[in-house]
């Protein structure tokens, strides 16, 4: 009877030193899989054309984090005050965080390459911040940059009565800004309708 205590206890103990040694490994290969930098799957390699019809690609943009909005030039709300509220961020780090706004490349990019020509995004970004720099390409450009950035964009066309032309149509798109660092990696996205002094102080966080 002793003698089955201590084999059952032995048993148990070395069940117990069993179940410790595997989730010893467990942890050591759970903390062996964390990483500093989270790296998701946003963004990535683009060629577009610049307001001034100059050529454009990730690499001329390479060691300045960017913030960046996709939009088109004929939209007709939210496009306008996403982009008053990124100029107003802009004003804000400017005046409280100088260096980060000096690195900082805030970018409009195009939805609408129909429509958004360099001209017309030149005429556009007029109106906003001087930084803000546009970019368009053709309909196969911006649908890859579009994917890269898994922005959801379509086409809607406008019924007859409230056409301002012939063929007119507005684009659907997922509104937000994001925040890349300066080797071109996702750090964060943010909702086009937060306030712009809370959208700096969310840029300068991420950007420590």
């Amino acid at each position: 009877m002793k003698k089955n205590i201590k084999i059952s206890i032995g048993l148990a103990a070395a069940g117990l030193l069993t179940l410790l040694g595997l989730l010893l490994i467990e942890l050591q290969t759970r903390e062996a899989s964390v990483r500093p930098f989270q790296e998701v799957a946003i963004g990535g390699a683009f060629s577009l054309t610049n307001e001034k019809g100059e050529a454009r690609s990730e690499a001329d943009f390479a060691g300045a984090p960017m913030l960046i909005y996709f939009g088109f030039t004929y939209c007709p709300d939210v496009c306008p005050m996403s982009l008053d509220v990124m100029g107003a961020a802009l004003e804000t780090l400017e005046a409280q965080n100088p260096k980060l706004f000096a690195a900082l490349q805030p970018v409009f990019i195009s939805v609408d390459p129909l429509r958004d020509t360099p001209e017309q995004l030149s005429e556009y970004l007029s109106y906003f911040h001087p930084k803000i720099s546009g970019l368009t390409g053709t309909p196969e450009q911006i649908a890859m940059v579009k994917k890269a950035f898994r922005v959801y964009a379509v086409r809607r066309d406008l019924p007859e009565e409230t056409a301002q032309d012939k063929g007119s149509y507005n684009v659907d798109h997922s509104s937000f800004f994001y925040l890349m660092d300066g080797k071109g990696r996702y750090l964060a996205h943010f909702d086009h309708g937060l306030e712009a002094q809370i959208l700096a102080q969310k840029i300068a966080a991420k950007l420590r």
